[in-house]
């Protein structure tokens, strides 16, 4: 009998297409990968099986596949159906979403562009067609998919070039244009026969007399034990920092045999020894699980809303061990990679090597492994953390699915195709899977609080902090008065000044946000008022002073600033408005002795730069950290004891339906960050409209006066629930 395939292709084309499969040809399943010709000329492409039947097209003879490029299914019957709801609700074409889900290395097709691997000499012997390929790249260096075909004689190569890739012969050119290398870290802990708390004491009584020495055993005791009962290992740089020492203090420590210092690659877990245990939970939290264990009898979804610093994130932590009890997988979303850095080391302290990660700024190789990994259930890790991007990966069992930060726009995918909210469509994963879904937030989205109170999903609250600490204190500063009293100098008041400047006179630090990156948002020509737009978007462009150029925020062109006006011809051009890097200027000019660092799209562009920077302001080594919308989320930080909001306003006025929910959102979360371990903290928000009902909501932290749209200073009354 004859027997044909449907397969999806990666392509931006509506539907399935039929091919017939050759009875030579090994015996193909559904979630295979094929090479199968589209189009005129030779163009091969892989594409994934979606049925195997044998119903012949009624009016077309279909074309032949090429050949089979795999042992065993690399997408699951889950993911084929998650794919199809998010092509239907998104209104977008099913190879769109196998291009955004797929890894590079396994989408082949004709215009791919192959080299050799750097290890790959002209020693390596390759026989048949495969040495004749090795050899051409040798000398050519690159050449395409479709290029090997014509060299090799093949119709279909995918075969060959695949077989090379297994071997690490062959690699993907964009493969070979990544530098990341791991970042080491250098890790002190105390000597085997120093960890008694006899032997302790012991070094406190001989390192009497040198006072440095003594001061810095002292400070490695107070940050190992910060988060248990027994020594453990403390990053040097933190060590260093906090002891006010130099290296070779620490150095003599260790040829003493007090210390031992050990090199590993940063998040990688440690020893099964020093993992630590799952520590107490509060009242409030004990009784906020218990909600959430007897809600998820009744809804398949529950909103978890729990104020900044009340510890959500070790009911996370409890709720994934006991799915990992069940021999479930778990699926951990965040909206930013930055969160991913703190979230990680915290799972590996717990879970070790049982923690995966996924986003986009992974290897091509190392997310490829991860999903063969996954797939195959070759020894998959089943605690995966990730962007939005984690959601399309081969889950086999999910057991729960965790999304932190829920209301976060980040969730959403704006450009290319597929344009999902991964939000959402967790909800859809988890429900394939049979799955639960906890969403997490201390400001929810207005639709997750609808469904809420509707009934639609559980409803759990955790409304005090961790250890009881009272939320931070928010104090607004009228601009407008400010500038009339003559008491701004720059863009900062002078109750911000003075706060930022007890924080750094307590060796505490601050984080400042004002969500425009670039040095001034404008130019503008003083007779005409003129003002320099993209040439392809149509819309102003930002002034980044470093680069000196003018950049467009949409498309990233960026052109010569301007000497003369475009429309009149005047040299009187001035600049309106301020970014973050004018504000990082203004701070070193009002705090010359602060450490400063900038947290925007244009310093964290490396793979590792957030996490660098990040790893610096918690070891201390920033004082004010100065970032946009990136500076919000979920940033948890011992020192931090002020935060200032610059300019309120931008955020209340900014063009969009949804202006005021992202605004108060932004202002509460980035209030949180204050004050999250003793002291309750300091907010200053600076705004010409200081009695914005929204910032009443966000001085009340009045998460429920901004869903139900009422006034913080308003008559409570209760609302009944909307209709489902």
């Amino acid at each position: 009998m004859e027997r044909f395939i449907d397969v999806i292709l990666p392509l931006a084309i509506p539907g399935v297409y039929t091919y017939g499969w050759p009875a030579e040809l090994p015996d193909v399943v559904v979630g295979m990968r094929v090479s199968v010709p589209f189009g005129r000329g030779r163009k091969l492409y892989g594409a994934l099986v979606r049925r195997v039947h044998g119903e012949a097209p009624v009016h077309h003879r279909p074309r032949q596949a090429m050949g089979l490029l795999d042992s065993r299914p690399v997408v699951t019957e889950v993911q084929f159906q998650l794919w199809e709801r998010i092509a239907a609700h998104y209104l977008c074409h099913l190879g769109e979403v196998m291009i955004a889900a797929l890894p590079a290395q396994l989408a082949l097709s004709s215009e791919t562009r192959l080299v050799l691997a750097k290890d790959v000499s002209d020693d390596d012997t390759q026989v048949g067609r495969a040495g004749m390929l090795v050899d051409a790249l040798l000398h050519r260096n690159v050449i395409t998919m479709e290029q090997a075909g014509e060299l090799l004689g093949l119709k279909d190569p995918m075969p060959v070039v695949k077989r090379l890739m297994e071997q690490g012969t062959l690699r993907l050119e964009e493969e070979i244009k990544d530098t990341w290398r791991p970042r080491m870290v250098e890790l002190v802990e105390l000597a085997v026969d120093a960890r008694s708390e006899e032997a302790l004491h012991q070094w406190f009584d001989r390192l009497g007399k040198a006072p440095k020495q003594l001061q810095l055993l002292m400070r490695y005791v107070e940050l190992s034990r910060c988060m248990s009962d027994d020594p453990r290992e403390v990053d040097r740089a933190a060590l260093l920092r906090a002891a006010d020492v130099a290296g070779p203090m620490l150095k003599a420590l260790v040829e003493k045999g007090l210390f031992l210092i050990t090199t590993r690659e940063a998040g990688t877990p440690p020893p099964q020894d020093r993992r630590r245990a799952a520590p107490s939970l509060s009242p409030a939290q004990t009784q906020a699980l218990t909600e959430i264990r007897s809600a998820f009898l009744e809804k398949p979804v529950v909103l978890l809303r729990g104020v900044t610093s009340s510890g959500k994130t070790e009911l996370y932590i409890t709720l994934i061990q006991e799915a990992l009890d069940q021999g479930r997988q778990v699926l951990y979303l965040l909206p930013e990679i930055a969160l991913t850095t703190q979230i990680i080391s915290r799972l590996r302290e717990r879970f070790g090597d049982r923690v995966a990660v996924a986003h986009s700024r992974m290897a091509q190789h190392e997310r490829t492994g991860l999903w063969l990994n996954m797939v195959q259930g070759e020894h998959p890790a089943p605690i995966v953390v990730g962007a939005r991007s984690a959601l399309l990966l081969p889950f086999t069992d999910l057991g729960l699915v965790v999304v932190d930060e829920e209301h976060d726009p980040s969730y959403k995918q704006h450009d290319p195709a597929p344009r999902y909210h991964a939000r959402d469509m967790a909800v859809i994963l988890a429900a394939l899977h049979g799955a639960h879904t906890l969403l997490g937030s201390a400001t929810p989205a207005m639709e997750s609080m609808h469904n809420a109170r509707s009934g639609k999903f559980g409803h759990v609250e955790l409304l005090t902090r961790f250890g009881d600490v009272a939320m931070p204190a928010i104090t607004r500063v009228d601009l407008r008065d400010a500038y009339k009293r003559k008491t701004m100098r720059g863009h900062f008041s002078a109750t911000l000044i003075e706060t930022v400047q007890r924080a750094l006179d307590r060796r505490q630090q601050a984080i400042l946000f004002q969500n425009r990156r670039g040095y001034v948002p404008v130019w503008q020509c003083e007779t005409c008022s003129w003002i320099p737009e993209c040439d392809q978007c149509d819309v102003s462009l930002t002034y980044h002073k470093h680069q000196h150029q003018l950049r467009c925020h949409y498309c990233g062109r960026h052109y010569a600033p301007p000497t003369a006006c475009g429309s009149c011809g005047s040299t009187r051009l001035r600049m309106l408005g301020f970014g973050t890097e004018k504000i990082e200027e203004e701070l070193a000019l009002l705090f010359p002795e602060a450490r400063i660092g900038r947290m925007d799209q244009d310093t964290m562009r490396g793979k590792h730069a957030m996490d660098r920077l990040l790893t610096s302001f918690g070891e201390g080594g920033i004082d004010i950290l100065v970032g946009t919308q990136m500076v919000t989320k979920g940033l948890d930080f011992d020192h931090v004891s002020v935060v200032g909001i610059i300019s309120a306003d931008n955020l209340l006025r900014f063009p969009d339906l949804r202006a005021h929910e992202r605004a108060f959102q932004l202002m509460a979360q980035v209030a949180g960050r204050a004050g999250r371990r003793k002291d309750p903290g300091t907010v200053i928000i600076q705004a010409m409209e200081v009695d914005h009902p929204v910032l009443d909501l966000v001085v009340h932290h009045d998460v429920d006066g901004m869903s139900c749209g009422r006034s913080s200073t308003a008559e409570r009354t209760d609302i009944p629930p909307s209709p489902a």
